[in-house]
């Protein structure tokens, strides 16, 4: 076992990281199907339950380094749990993130729908990724101040014809 030792400043910090990671492996959905599955600590992923692990051994840490303000405990149900300020505070980072990336992706795509339109539709398959992604780009950025001046409240979907899977996924 190592030894690490953190600031009170550090410590928070610490916490705040790790229940935004925890937060984002959650999301990321790498366990199993939840329907298909009985136990729920089966169907997450090894990451999210070390991730936790974690989480719960840093929490029982607080009163080590004097954090009353983000972890209290809960005497009736016998367990340490994250304050509510703490808990709108991370929630407000994470919808950020979820949404800076949402805008993102959904610019990007459009962009390359756009680009595509104007230049063909083989336009960007003989170029290298960032050669495609820095043509992509001007046609990007509108949708981008789009979504950053009113969300996606002037986005609608096409229900004509059939629905598009985004798929993320290196595999």
């Amino acid at each position: 076992m190592q030894k690490v030792e953190l600031t009170n400043k550090q410590y928070r910090l610490l916490l705040q990281l790790v229940s935004l990671g925890i937060d984002v492996i959650d999301n990321a959905a790498l366990g199993g199907d939840e329907e298909e599955e009985e136990d729920a600590e089966v169907s997450e992923s090894p990451l999210f339950n070390d991730a936790t692990e974690l989480e719960g051994y840093l929490m029982a840490q607080s009163k080590r380094f004097g954090i009353k303000d983000i972890i209290q405990y809960d005497a009736d149900e016998d367990y340490l749990e994250y304050s509510e300020p703490f808990i709108e505070e991370q929630e407000m980072i994470a919808h950020s993130a979820y949404l800076n990336k949402t805008a993102e992706i959904a610019s990007f795509q459009l962009g390359m729908r756009d680009y595509k339109d104007v230049n063909g539709p083989e336009s960007l398959e003989s170029i290298t990724p960032q050669e495609g992604a820095d043509k992509i780009m001007s046609f990007s950025l509108k949708y981008l101040n789009e979504i950053f001046e009113n969300g996606f409240d002037n986005f609608h979907l096409n229900t004509e014809g059939p629905a598009k899977i985004i798929s993320l996924s290196s595999e």
